[in-house]
């Protein structure tokens, strides 16, 4: 079998069938959960229009899978080193290049298991609501380059640096910077530097598909801009990962 699928299935595996690794989409549910209640039971937020919900639920699961991306892609390289496995890994019939495939992969398997985890959170806050569809399909459709783009940047930090702690920190950082959209008002997001941030800000094209057609019931073709813009920033990431994946860092 290829390197990449053996790497991939063991990624996926222990994410997904180790009983203690199952802890994580424990922990995952519990946020969606928190999330979730508090809008539907505050007096002010459970007044808000089905479609203003929908968006803010369908934000909140792309910004946590971000996290979850970020976790395993600071794990990818640094995490191999400091438990002493990357040097017989790259021994093995295994390139550095099949290793970072292998383990963008299990960051694949991982966003898939989070996204379908998300669905009954999504239904519950958006049940009866025509916008509810349309959440879903944008969500995979933006979602899953932000989010995997983010693993992929945090995979090039593990690589070079070899620390898990300074590039999980660093990758954090920069989410944190990307995501500044969900905590920041319209009115600073409507000044000239806020909007040549959300021009070239992934994350926030992802929130302004998911306001435009959730909320504005807007059409698909005018969110092609804000697509290509996911897609180069998952191109980007993943052109910096390969050429980090080249020399990881060994000690």
């Amino acid at each position: 079998m290829n390197p990449v699928f053996l790497i991939a299935r063991k990624e996926a595996g222990r994410l997904l069938l180790d009983q203690w690794a199952l802890a994580w989409l424990l922990a995952f549910s519990a946020v969606l959960s928190g999330f979730a209640l508090l809008l539907v039971s505050n007096a002010e937020l459970s007044l808000l229009d089905n479609a203003q919900v929908v968006y803010m639920m369908a934000g909140t699961v792309m910004s946590a899978g971000a996290i979850v991306a970020v976790i395993l892609g600071c794990d990818a390289f640094a995490g191999e080193r400091e438990r002493c496995t990357l040097t017989p890994l790259l021994l093995a019939p295994v390139s550095s290049r099949e290793l970072l495939l292998g383990k963008a992969l299990g960051v694949s398997a991982a966003w898939g298991a989070a996204y379908l985890l998300a669905m009954p959170y999504l239904w519950a806050v958006g049940a009866g609501g025509q916008d509810l569809v349309q959440a879903i399909v944008y969500l995979a459709l933006f979602g899953t380059p932000v989010v995997l783009g983010f693993g992929c940047l945090a995979m090039a930090f593990s690589a070079k640096t070899g620390n898990v702690i300074t590039s999980l920190v660093t990758s954090l950082i920069i989410l944190l910077l990307a995501a500044s959209p969900l905590l920041i008002g319209p009115g600073l997001r409507g000044t000239v530097i806020g909007r040549m941030f959300d021009a070239l800000n992934p994350f926030a094209a992802a929130l302004n598909t998911f306001d435009a057609v959730v909320i504005d019931n807007e059409t698909f073709t005018k969110q092609l801009v804000r697509l290509t813009v996911t897609f180069v920033w998952l191109g980007i990431t993943f052109a910096v990962a390969y050429c980090a994946a080249r020399r990881p860092r060994f000690r």
